[in-house]
């Protein structure tokens, strides 16, 4: 059985069942030098462990994984779990979409890390094209016709928000293949890229499909600097907890496996040489970014008259980074705190 049933889903007595508590950094081995504490409040959808145990078995039923070790490596890595605790305010019935899309985003990650860029480019237009339902899937290769029935199932339940979540998904599965990520780039030019790959624009999408929530386009414009704070957030927490596998896989040499961080751009800028002593620079600047979010939505509802779905919106931002920041401190994708070494089943 996954972990992400047991340590990851503590829950307070008598309190808000699906808050989850604050992790004890000095334990996690990505948290140099003790930096302030969160101090966004991360939550769990109320189905999580169902969730989890459902797109888990669909995925191990019908993902061409090589081995045991591979399929362990999956459950352990908890990418279901991430969703779950990144749209704690999906309906029930819907919060199963989201963890199998962005599962699906994880995994044909890892297939693209052995690829050429031109091989890589080729798969992505395939599944966009089986996305978009312009061509029929090749029943043989699960990215494809797993992203084709599933967005089928989305349009025909909720066409409106499924084509507003098709275009970042779209951007998302293009971004993975986009050569620049080998060439140097400054930081504004590293998060304008990483808007992208991350793929927030798409955890925003599945946020308000999974959740039926309908926003304006005025209302998203209100929203726009909340989300780029938020993007920023989670590059660095991510970046930060994924440098050790980033090292690990571009010294494969694959061109899809090409080192992509903001850690070094942190070094350069700041002129240090520890990796270590970078991390708590960002570790800090994480923390600001946190207390300017609730400035900019301070300002939002002070200034407008916002609707509730906005302000569901914006608290689902929070929702966001506050789990990311949880997964990637816990998931062996990123450390080595998994039943597997770090470097099986990769």
């Amino acid at each position: 059985m996954s972990h992400w049933r047991s340590d990851t889903t503590t829950v307070y007595e008598g309190g808000d069942c699906n808050r989850i508590p604050t992790l004890h950094h000095a334990k996690t081995p990505q948290v140099p030098n003790n930096p302030r504490p969160t101090i966004f409040t991360a939550r769990k959808h109320r189905n999580t462990d169902e969730v989890v145990e459902l797109v888990n078995a669909f995925f191990l039923r019908h993902w061409p994984f090589k081995n045991k070790k591979q399929e362990q490596r999956f459950i352990d890595e908890g990418y279901a779990w991430f969703v779950c605790i990144n749209c704690p305010m999906s309906l029930d019935e819907r919060m199963h979409w989201g963890c199998q899309l962005l599962t699906t985003g994880f995994l044909i990650d890892d297939l693209l890390d052995r690829m050429s860029i031109e091989e890589g480019k080729e798969h992505q237009e395939n599944v966009i094209k089986c996305a978009s339902g312009t061509i029929l899937p090749d029943r043989e290769i699960p990215a494809q016709w797993i992203m084709f029935d599933l967005f089928e199932e989305m349009r025909a339940t909720d066409r409106p928000l499924a084509d507003e979540l098709l275009k970042p998904t779209i951007d998302f599965l293009r971004a993975q293949v986009d050569g620049n990520r080998m060439k140097r780039m400054n930081l504004d030019e590293y998060f304008a890229y990483r808007n992208a790959d991350l793929g927030k624009g798409m955890l925003s999408g599945i946020m308000c499909l999974c959740a039926g929530l309908s926003i304006t386009r005025e209302e998203l414009e209100l929203a726009e600097e909340v989300e780029e704070n938020c993007m920023k957030h989670i590059t660095f927490v991510n970046d930060i907890c994924s440098y050790d596998k980033e090292v690990m896989t571009a010294s494969k040499g694959s061109e899809l496996g090409a080192m992509c961080s903001s850690v070094p751009i942190i070094k350069a800028d700041h002129r240090v040489e520890d990796d270590q002593e970078a991390k708590s620079m960002m570790w800090e600047m994480v923390r600001d970014w946190e207390l300017r979010h609730f400035e900019l939505v301070e300002k939002i509802s002070s200034e407008n008259n916002i609707s509730p779905a906005l302000a569901k919106y914006l608290k689902g931002v929070e929702y966001q980074a506050a789990g990311n920041e949880r997964w990637s401190l816990l998931t062996p994708r990123y450390n080595k705190t998994g039943s597997l070494a770090f470097n099986e089943g990769r």
